[in-house]
């Protein structure tokens, strides 16, 4: 296959440059920090010196950031859809590092100079946006320079988990199959079938209902409701479960009780073409670290990126990078005291949407504006996803939110996973399509995805043409 052929290949150019100047250069959200993690911990081991730089992404602005003068460049979670600006760049200030790209994003389609190594699993015909992330080629990398490094694979775990690669329930494909039996078998990782509601042990389960948005029934945001369904459910099974209960409290036998009624109830708002798909955005697995602490926030690998996000979204990398090397001191308090910011600019955001903006609807899909001081470009993505519980908002279909920005617009387009698994609508590919005839750049996942423009003129007229 072509990617191990270039891990290979990308392993012999790193041991040749070992003694010469190297840059590491990794994305800012959990894949990309755990790709750094990664990288970090192989360079060490293997007593090799580089130098590292977060980039929050790779265009015609972001890229004169980096210095091209080091004599080998490695990229991880980014970099693989970048190729033609890399080349320019080269190209005009007339240097020729070696480049090594560990990334799982779709390939530009640009012929690759010798000079470059794409490592990336799409060239094999393996789903980037499914079966590996950015931190998963990070750790095939590793495992090639070492395979004795497979502590590292609990890394790669938490990256795919951020990256939503457990869609449907559960990690597939390389994520599986390798990665996620190397974490296991290591010690690092415990699995458990579970439901799909978010917060196992930062939300009482009554929250966690109230804010499951990829079916929106009596019981979205509605408190009555929700004591009301769970009374009925103890009343019919017999049960005792509290609405204050802790998703992860809960027994197998409570949890599967409580997932079989919430399915019925979700199945009576669908159209019947959509039911099938149900049960994969209620029951799966559950990722956990088995050497966290139970009911914190690090336990559970979606939570844990959640904090993640909550530091990176406002450009404090460090914290989480430090936190992930297992400082549960210093850091983790300032990592937590982020988080509850960050909850609360999501909340104050969701009161504006709520009482302030107009959600323009269209026949395939609805948007929303807002200026850069209503809903900043950093939160607008999550924003976006959040709307769903918003009665004015239409669940059946992506929305689009657009941010003013000091150079420009921020576009997020988001989708229930339902949704996205009964039409199978492809955001990546509608906005990457709109973002470039307006003379921006965008993509991403099929249900979350993003784009810079620098106008917002007939970008929406090119969306109802791709969707």
């Amino acid at each position: 296959m072509e990617y191990l052929s270039n891990l290979k290949k990308a392993v012999k150019t790193l041991r040749k440059n070992r003694d010469k100047s190297i840059l590491v250069c990794t994305h800012i959200d959990t894949d990309g920090l755990n790709s750094r993690i990664i990288l970090e911990k192989v360079l060490e081991r293997l007593n090799i010196s580089a130098e590292f730089l977060f980039l929050r992404q790779i265009d015609y602005e972001t890229i004169d950031e980096i210095p091209f003068e080091h004599d080998l460049i490695i990229f991880a979670d980014l970099g693989s859809g970048q190729i033609d600006l890399i080349k320019e760049k080269l190209f005009e200030i007339k240097k020729n590092p070696h480049i090594i790209i560990l990334d799982h994003h779709i390939v530009s389609n640009e012929k690759i100079p010798e000079n470059i190594i794409n490592v990336n699993p799409h060239n094999d015909g393996i789903d980037g946006g499914k079966e590996i992330c950015g931190a998963g080629v990070s750790y095939l990398f590793a495992k090639v320079c070492n395979p004795r490094f497979t502590d590292l694979a609990k890394y790669a775990v938490l990256g795919a988990v951020g990256d939503v690669q457990n869609l449907e329930g559960n990690l597939i494909g390389l994520n599986k199959d390798v990665i996620l039996k190397d974490a296991v078998e290591f010690g690092d990782i415990i699995i458990s079938p579970d439901l799909q509601f978010y917060g196992k042990h930062t939300r009482p389960l009554f929250t966690s209902i109230k804010y499951f948005t990829d079916v929106r029934t009596d019981l979205t945001d509605n408190d009555s409701r929700i004591i009301n369904f769970i009374n009925m459910v103890n009343k019919k099974h017999g049960t005792n479960i509290l609405p204050k209960n802790y998703l992860c409290e809960l027994t197998f036998h409570e949890k599967k009780i409580i997932g079989t009624e919430f399915l019925h109830k979700c199945s009576r708002y669908l159209p019947i073409t959509w039911r099938i798909h149900l049960p994969k955005v209620i029951f799966g697995e559950s990722y956990e670290l088995k050497s966290e602490e139970f009911k914190t926030s690090l336990k559970n690998l979606e939570e844990f990126s959640t904090c993640i996000n909550g530091c990176s979204r406002y450009d404090e990398y460090s914290v989480p990078l430090e936190v992930l090397k297992g400082d549960r001191d210093k850091n983790y308090d300032k990592m937590l005291k982020m988080l509850k910011k960050h909850k609360k600019n999501l909340a104050s955001a969701m009161d504006f949407l709520k009482n302030d903006v107009e959600i323009i609807q269209k026949d395939k899909f609805q948007y929303f504006e807002v200026d850069k001081n209503a809903i900043k470009g950093n939160i607008v993505g999550i924003v976006a996803g959040m709307s769903y519980s918003i009665e004015k908002v239409d669940w059946t279909k992506p929305i689009f939110a657009v941010s003013e920005m000091n150079n420009g617009y921020k576009v997020s387009a988001r989708c229930p996973k339902l949704l996205s698994f009964a039409e199978d609508i492809n955001l990546a590919s509608a906005i990457s399509y709109a973002s470039k005839k307006v003379g921006g750049s965008g993509g991403g996942h099929k249900f979350a995805c993003g784009a810079h423009i620098p106008k917002t003129r007939d970008f929406v007229k090119y969306l109802e043409e791709k969707l």
